[in-house]
């Protein structure tokens, strides 16, 4: 785990005029009246699995904690208190969780200020990442696969635990040459293996806006494009799929998928206020 950045606590407005934390932060901001209420009510109403925190309480010893959030993430708001819960009935030192918030805005999509996001695949928040000194045992991506607490205790035994979000996973294992631009072909071939393991649409989906926040076009494009073969009756994927386009400057083929989504959503406000952008 890498080594503290000053703790900022800070507040910022995103591309939406919401108020955000951003940046490395206490858990005592999360008492602040902007996000108290939330933070109180999944916290109090969660009821811990007691049984299996006895056995989380040595195995926590030495280990620590990131936590990537968003305080404007339901699934966040949700589970990050939780945690909390679990760890402090545990005994775990919560100086040893290191909390990191992360924008939402699409030019700083999953990124902090201080980018401790770097180099880990940040796509879903909360993501929970547990490390023994400076490796990481495992993560907890979004929302537990079984309970906190039972993914927890798999992480700690390292027994085989897989987290959400498989076919991210998939494609960051086994698709070679992705930053390439991939053939049709190529992506089809892939999509019968990606199709049981994705979640949702939206699984791919944040993936590429990440990488499209990271300038990452190459990986980007294939990963849009891949999305609209997993997603082919879904008018979200042609939709970000000419953003990517529009963003790297490929008018033609923006268009074309804008087009594309009004025929599958004639009142599709944001694909009209593209096109009209792109007379």
């Amino acid at each position: 785990m890498p080594s503290a950045t000053p703790v900022v606590n800070a507040e910022i407005q995103n591309d939406r005029k919401q108020t955000i934390l951003a940046g490395h932060c206490t858990i005592s901001i999360l008492q602040a009246k902007n996000y108290k209420e939330w933070y109180d009510k999944s916290y109090n109403a969660y009821q811990t699995d007691t049984n299996t925190i006895e056995q989380l309480k040595p195995l926590l010893t030495g280990k620590t904690i990131e936590i990537f959030m968003g305080s404007w993430c339901g699934d966040s708001k949700r589970e990050v208190p939780r945690m909390y819960k679990i760890l402090q009935q545990a005994g775990m030192d919560t100086n040893q969780v290191r909390l990191i918030f992360v924008d939402n805005s699409l030019k700083a999509y999953k990124q902090s200020p201080q980018h401790e996001e770097q180099g880990k695949n940040i796509h879903h928040v909360p993501t929970m990442i547990v490390y023994d000194g400076n490796k990481e045992k495992g993560r907890i991506i979004e929302s537990p696969v079984v309970s906190l607490e039972k993914d927890l205790l798999a992480i700690l035994t390292t027994q085989t635990y897989t987290p959400n979000y498989k076919a991210v996973a998939w494609w960051l294992a086994h698709a070679k040459h992705k930053t390439h631009k991939l053939k049709n072909e190529q992506l089809q071939v892939m999509v019968t293996t990606l199709q049981p393991l994705c979640k949702d649409f939206g699984e791919f989906n944040a993936y590429g806006y990440m990488l499209l926040a990271k300038k990452n076009y190459k990986e980007a494009l294939n990963v849009f494009r891949l999305n609209t073969l997993l997603y082919p009756a879904y008018a979200g994927a042609y939709d970000s799929l000419g953003e990517v386009y529009y963003t790297i400057g490929d008018i033609a083929e923006a268009r074309k998928n804008y087009e594309k989504v009004l025929s599958m959503q004639p009142d599709n406000a944001n694909a009209k206020k593209m096109l009209e952008k792109m007379k």
